[in-house]
């Protein structure tokens, strides 16, 4: 792993009490679930590299590191957008069954946005991350967070008071 010791027993302790919302963190920004546990293990990877060094913040790295591997496979697939299959069953839900469908509606209408218009819009109104830590997080400016995000939300408005366009990017 590249740590020994207590550093290693810190980062096996920072993975385990930070992994899932780190996982939904990169599930938010990279909609297919293999590809999103593929871009943690990469950024944990990362991570591991300078934990015995004294990461002060390592959330935060690792959430930066999730944004750009994120940009990163957006423009490797020439930002087509690729439908999201979220895998939920309704039989499979049980009692949890509403909660399950508007976890899939969410992946629905976050997929339907651009890229760096859907990492705007999770980085400010699902993760609470302030114009300044987005603009820090995408290396861009607070104008393009505010454009993106005012974009991004025009966009989901319209997506989601239209029901034909919902079903057809269902299909």
């Amino acid at each position: 792993m590249g740590v020994k010791g207590a550093a290693e027993h810190e980062f096996v302790a920072f993975v385990r009490d930070r992994g899932d919302r780190l996982l939904r963190f990169a599930r938010l920004l990279i909609l297919d679930p293999g590809d999103a546990e593929d871009a943690l293990q990469l950024a944990l990877l990362r991570l591991v590299k300078h934990w015995s060094r004294g990461v002060k913040a390592p959330e935060a790295y690792v959430r930066a590191t999730l944004v750009n591997i994120a940009g990163d496979g957006a423009r490797r697939k020439h930002l087509v957008p690729v439908p999201v299959d979220t895998g939920l069953r309704e039989e499979a839900c049980g009692d949890h069954a509403e909660a399950f469908h508007a976890q899939a509606r969410l992946d629905l209408l976050l997929s339907q946005l651009p890229p760096r218009q859907r990492t705007t819009v999770v980085l400010r109104l699902i993760e609470g991350c302030s114009e300044a830590e987005t603009a820090q997080l995408m290396r861009c400016s607070a104008g393009t967070v505010k454009s993106n995000l005012a974009r991004g939300l025009a966009s989901l408005r319209k997506t989601a008071t239209t029901p034909q366009s919902l079903e057809e990017a269902q299909q």
